[in-house]
């Protein structure tokens, strides 16, 4: 599928954003990440990475996780002097105060202290406001991850070291059950926290159980132990999620909705995939393709605008859609084809 990439950036302001991304984070970083964090194609990456290897900035160290090349920048012997940037602290905090309820009210604590400890050393007539003044998020139906902050301290520090955790779990259906999980990365989607990984093998070498990485709810898990076992360089590293329509995993599949007038804005403004194409109608409708992984989460979606979206394809969605409708008319007392209310019960 076909990726947009910014081409409004120069070649020497990637080159400087890879070479501060390598040097300052001080960890390994793989060519898919650095291509989407700098908005351009692995083969750019590449061509940057052979420059900054040719430089006298510092020795890039190339290597394999899996079949993804990783980077790593060694660190100088002597930093380069900074000067902190009031507007970099300025978003920094924003983004706190976007994201902060998701986490327990201790990590909350420590994101604030860390924002002013650091203002403290910003140029002498430069400040940074009030941490509470910056911004505000509004959640419906928020979860208090205040029970479950060891889980999370102890997911950051297996997806840090890259090993393997012992995740008792909750599913939905409230059956218990143990996983033995490789957690590569920790994402937050509709107000839910979830580590993205692979489900692996008990005992013995790490191999991935299924072709596809899974996502946990971090809410829903009733015990989290780091093991010993390394999954470094094993486990193919998986970054597509912002490629497709939904989180839960799947095969590809191409989803097309007509939404009318009183919709199109709002779905105009948004992108739902990175392919997706809005096919503008005279009557001010519009039409939305786009590729999705789950149908539960295009179901809900699309159910979600009411009468105002039609599920156009594929036909077994479609079908789906017109058995949820006429199952909602009978719960409600309406009769789908008529629209008439049915007797009270």
């Amino acid at each position: 599928m076909g990726s947009k990439w910014n081409r409004d950036v120069k070649p020497s302001e990637r080159l400087l954003a890879l070479y501060s991304m390598l040097l300052f984070s001080g960890r390994t970083v793989s060519l898919t990440e650095l291509a989407r964090e700098l908005e351009c194609s692995k083969q750019t990456v590449r061509r940057l990475a052979d420059q900054l290897e040719a430089s006298s900035f510092g020795k890039l160290l190339r290597d394999m996780r899996g079949r993804e090349v990783t980077y790593h920048l060694e660190r100088p012997a002597a930093l380069p002097k900074i000067s902190l940037d009031p507007e970099g602290l300025q978003q920094l905090a924003l983004c706190r105060a976007f994201l902060c309820h998701l986490l327990p009210k201790s990590m909350q604590k420590t994101m604030d202290a860390a924002l002013l400890q650091a203002s403290a050393y910003l140029p002498e007539g430069e400040s940074l406001c009030d941490v509470e003044d910056v911004g505000q998020a509004v959640a419906r139906g928020p979860i208090d991850y205040s029970p479950f902050q060891q889980s999370l301290r102890t997911l950051m520090e297996a997806v840090r070291q890259h090993r393997v955790c012992v995740v008792d779990y909750r599913a939905t259906s409230g059956v218990e059950k143990r996983h033995f999980f490789a957690p590569q990365k920790m994402l937050a989607y509709h107000e839910s926290l979830y580590a993205h990984g692979w489900m692996v093998t008990e005992k013995g070498e790490v191999r991935a159980l299924f072709d596809r990485p899974a996502n946990l709810a971090v809410h829903r898990m009733t015990g989290v132990r780091m093991t010993r076992r390394s999954f470094e360089g094993r486990l193919e590293e998986r970054d597509d999620r912002d490629d497709c329509f939904g989180l839960m995993d799947g095969s590809p599949f191409t989803v097309r909705v007509r939404f009318d007038e009183s919709a199109a804005v709002y779905v105009s403004e948004r992108t739902w995939s990175r392919d997706q194409k809005l096919t503008r109608h005279r009557d001010g409708s519009v039409t939305l393709t786009m590729t999705a992984r789950s149908e539960a989460e295009v179901l809900s979606w699309v159910l979600s605008f009411a009468d105002a979206a039609t599920l156009i394809s594929p036909r077994r969605l479609r079908e789906r859609m017109a058995e949820t409708v006429r199952r909602l008319g009978a719960m409600y007392g309406v009769t789908a084809e008529t629209g008439e209310a049915g007797d009270e019960r």
